[in-house]
């Protein structure tokens, strides 16, 4: 009996000692595992650091690069021979839309009817590219200095077209309300939106397109360069 008892002692404790054992190798795995988490996010936070120290360095030299060029055109503009060309060269800049402009004028808000039902509302109770660029010469005929559609400054190479039910600008695709904002003399582009025969008929309640004006004492469109990639229609304001 005595023999029976220390057997299934003695069992018993190699049983605890393979359990134990199991045990601590588990905690040393998974020490190992956090200790490798902790230090790849060291690392991270490292490389991070040192991305950050040098986009601060760069932003002080793009900034020191800014405050030169405006001293060197500074400068420049003393030169009666220089002078004129720079003149010339903003007032390109601004009529290919590659200045910001900041001045009075008006916010128009387009939208389809609402609730359009496509099985009853006529087809022109949706906005469509003809209905903008009729907008648009509007606008130009009455004085605008510059337009942006959607938040997109619209140059003298503006592509704004259909495709199927969708408006593209400048092959970017545009959802409604379509916004378009204009600096220029405020009370002659709202009158002329206000009184065109076409836009009435597009408003009245059988159509049922929405169109609202608001006088604006001061906006600011941004260049086509900071809406946009200008290089693909560079060609297109070259003089053949």
């Amino acid at each position: 009996m005595s023999r029976w008892i220390r057997t299934v002692a003695l069992l018993m404790a190699l049983f605890a000692g393979l359990s134990s054992g199991f045990l601590v190798r588990q905690l040393a795995e998974t020490g190992k595992g956090e200790n490798k988490e902790a230090a790849a996010i060291r690392r991270a936070r490292a490389v991070l650091e040192q991305e950050e120290e040098q986009y601060a360095v760069l932003q002080s030299q793009n900034g020191q690069l800014e405050d030169r060029k405006k001293a060197l055109l500074r400068r420049l503009e003393e030169y009666q021979d220089v002078s004129g060309i720079l003149a010339e060269m903003r007032e390109y800049a601004f009529l290919s839309g590659m200045t910001d402009v900041r001045g009075s004028g008006i916010t128009l808000t387009l939208n389809d009817k609402l609730d359009y039902d496509p099985l009853t509302d006529p087809i022109e109770a949706v906005i469509h590219d003809s209905t903008i660029n009729y907008i648009l010469n509007l606008l130009w005929a009455s004085g605008a200095r510059a337009i942006s559609f959607n938040g997109t400054r619209l140059t003298a190479v503006s592509e704004v077209s259909c495709v199927g039910p969708t408006i593209l600008c400048y092959g970017i695709r545009q959802m409604p309300p379509y916004v378009i904002e204009a600096a220029g003399p405020a009370a002659s582009m709202a009158g002329a939106l206000e009184t065109d025969s076409y836009l009435a008929h597009l408003t009245q309640s059988k159509i049922g397109i929405r169109l609202t004006v608001t006088p604006e004492e001061e906006l600011i469109l941004p260049s086509f360069s900071r809406t946009h990639d200008f290089l693909p229609y560079i060609d297109l304001l070259r003089t053949p």
